[in-house]
């Protein structure tokens, strides 16, 4: 508790409190944490990807409705082979400091990208079969790739490097990596411990955002947050059940919701001998509540995963129904598995007690509380599974390496989904995003067959049978699929939404602008 109102007090201090005259043309946002980099293609979680939302154009960038349109690219068009793309950048875009945008920055980004030393695991992937990037003129570059692969396309909604500060270095450990030069609406001010101070680009090839500064500040903790929304120190919030209901009192907020392309999830490392076997995988799932999780956490905004797409995907099957919140059945499971219960109360096979450790980064209160009612519901069938909470980066270097027993994270997917990143055994740890080590030949031809499926409808047939051998499998305790519910000050409008989010899509990134009633005449 003195932790929060500790948090609270510097909040208030820093933001000034309520607004002002002074201050109607500053946003003030918050970030659940630090950021590790402002790097784009190497960023990893949703602190980062709010900055650098601000900072960035892509190449291509989703609407609200999810279509790829223009970003710094007027076009990306492939040939009749399928296998070279050409990007026509528009005319005048620069860096922030005047310099132009150029095709030498598409070639130095993407051989960044495939260089097997920059931690940009993702991004790598739908790079993975790169040929060459031939750049006939400063805005003309021609990407040739290997082999074909059906959503290339959609790759290109991608960031940009600046080639002069980043061909030749060590990408991961660039000093431009906390100095990022922005291509977006917005420039980097200052970068504090706690405090990020964002500005008005004036190279910005778009419109002029509405606001003059971003204030980003580093609230974990949920209550604090929640106390600067109402004080009127942030100008957003996301909420949990209990906010929702008091926000809902508050004349000068409004709710704001929308569904996620994402999931929760408990990560199992298959290569164990604890969860190499399907049937304990699927009692770890059966012993989870996730229905009442997701009242008692969500509020209700959050329903059980059936598997690895999101409803809201084209390619999601709704007829999968989730695994039930059944302990009995899971007990049964665990004991035909050979897993049974030793004098200390926990199970043990072959001399292997049913126990392991969950690491997970210790950010948001439902990170923490939701492995701790896991854990809760795992004792009491005879699993021991010890909780290791983790300041994020540290939690990110650990997952990269795949040095974990179990890991607790979510999962954003992209609007045309591959899963090869998270789920061909070729991406396993420190290869790939693979996190549970799964291995399954069936399961990777289909996914490499759906990667050269252009015909939806025959996709839609493999993403089903892809679907349903990983929900039988259960290499995840698949969790949740979340609608989020933000806060938003009335001072504030024009808030656009998508399943991708408030922020990373276009111009949800800085389309926001002030209420009308609080611009200046």
């Amino acid at each position: 508790m003195k932790r929060a109102l500790a948090a609270l007090a510097l909040l208030a201090a820093s933001c000034g409190g309520p607004v002002g005259k002074d201050q109607e043309r500053v946003l003030y946002r918050r970030l659940e944490g630090e950021p590790q980099t402002l790097n784009a293609i190497i960023s990893t979680s949703d602190p980062e990807n709010v900055v650098i939302a601000l900072l960035q154009r892509n190449l291509l960038d989703y609407d609200e409705n999810l279509n790829l349109v223009p970003g710094l690219a007027e076009s990306v068009e492939v040939d009749e082979s399928r296998l070279v793309y050409t990007v026509k950048l528009r005319e005048g875009v620069r860096w922030e400091d005047g310099a132009p945008v150029t095709s030498d920055d598409v070639r130095a980004t993407l051989e960044a990208l495939v260089d097997p030393k920059t931690p940009a695991l993702y991004r790598r992937s739908f790079f993975a079969d790169l040929e060459k990037v031939e750049t006939p003129d400063a805005r003309t570059a021609r990407v040739s790739f290997r082999k074909v692969y059906a959503a290339q396309r959609e790759a290109f909604n991608l960031p940009l490097l600046p080639a002069r500060l980043y061909r030749g270095t060590d990408v991961a450990t660039n000093p431009a990596n906390r100095k990022p030069l922005a291509t977006g609406p917005f420039r980097l001010a200052s970068w504090n411990a706690g405090t990020i101070r964002l500005v008005r680009n004036t190279q910005y090839f778009g419109e002029p955002p509405a606001w003059e500064q971003v204030v980003l500040r580093v609230v974990p903790e949920s209550a604090s947050a929640f106390q600067g929304l109402l004080t009127g120190a942030l100008d957003e919030s996301r909420l949990n059940a209990v906010q929702r209901v008091e926000a809902a009192k508050e004349p000068a907020l409004r709710e704001v919701r929308y569904d996620e392309l994402a999931y929760t999830y408990l990560a199992w490392n298959n290569r164990l001998p604890q969860f190499e076997d399907a049937r304990v995988r699927r009692a770890l799932t059966m012993l989870i509540d996730r229905e009442g999780i997701a009242a008692s956490l969500y509020g209700g905004l959050a329903r059980p995963a059936n598997g690895p797409l999101p409803p809201g995907l084209w390619a999601h099957d709704a007829t999968l129904a989730p695994l039930p919140h059944d302990p009995a059945k899971a007990a049964a499971l665990l004991d035909e598995a050979g897993w049974r219960k030793g004098k200390d109360g926990v199970r043990a096979k072959s001399g292997v007690r049913l126990a392991f450790s969950l690491s997970f980064g210790a950010g948001s209160d439902r990170q923490r509380q939701i492995p701790e009612l896991a854990q809760r519901s795992f004792r009491e069938a005879g699993i021991d599974m010890a909780l290791v909470p983790m300041e994020w980066g540290a939690f990110v270097d650990v997952v990269d390496s795949g040095d974990y027993e179990a890991c607790s994270l979510a999962l954003n997917l992209d609007p045309n989904p591959d899963l090869r990143p998270n789920w061909h055994s070729s991406q396993v740890p420190p290869n790939g995003m693979n996190h549970a080590f799964y291995r399954n030949p069936r399961a990777d031809a289909l996914m490499d067959e759906l990667a050269t499926t252009f015909d939806r409808e025959k996709a839609k047939a493999l993403y089903a049978e892809l679907q349903g051998l990983i929900a039988e499998d259960q290499p995840f305790s698949f969790l949740h699929t979340v609608s989020v519910a933000w806060g938003i000050r009335n001072r504030v409008e024009n808030v656009k939404t998508s399943p991708v989010g408030l922020w990373l899509f276009w111009p949800g990134a800085a389309g926001w602008q002030p209420a009308r009633a609080s611009r200046p005449i």
